[in-house]
């Protein structure tokens, strides 16, 4: 009995001095209603879940992203490819959404999840699979 009486004793006071949370027994919920945009890193994330692949993944595509040139209707291009693929991505030539900005640095934007956004996704990580599965 004096043993338990003493762990809940130093429970409360680890609980008290904020050394330990009940809300961190709580995941956090992230948001993934959005993609991310990363100009200076060069990744596109799902929202704020840390999911992530690098733009520069482009640089040896070999073809690998025709589903995405095609939903965009333009091309990526050289020399600098994964530049080429964030300004499509930030300014579609179509307008058929806006990125939004997240910072005032102009380092994070917010993209809609959309059929292009998707496609843009869905592309990069097949990519990644391909490279590093």
């Amino acid at each position: 009995m004096n043993k338990l009486f003493t762990s809940l004793i130093l429970l409360t006071m680890t609980l008290l001095s904020g050394c330990f949370s009940t809300s961190s027994l709580i995941p956090e919920k992230k948001d993934s209603s959005f993609y991310l945009v990363d100009t200076k890193e060069g990744r596109l994330c799902k929202g704020n879940t840390g999911y992530c692949v690098r733009l520069s993944l482009v640089a040896s595509q070999n073809g690998q992203l025709d589903s995405f040139e095609k939903a965009y209707q333009q091309k990526i291009t050289g020399p600098n490819y994964p530049r080429s693929l964030m300004i499509i991505l930030l300014k579609p030539a179509d307008n058929s959404y806006r990125a939004t900005s997240l910072d005032t640095n102009g380092r994070l934007y917010s993209l809609p999840k959309n059929d292009k956004t998707n496609t843009a996704w869905k592309a990069l990580s097949d990519l990644y699979r391909t490279e590093y599965q």
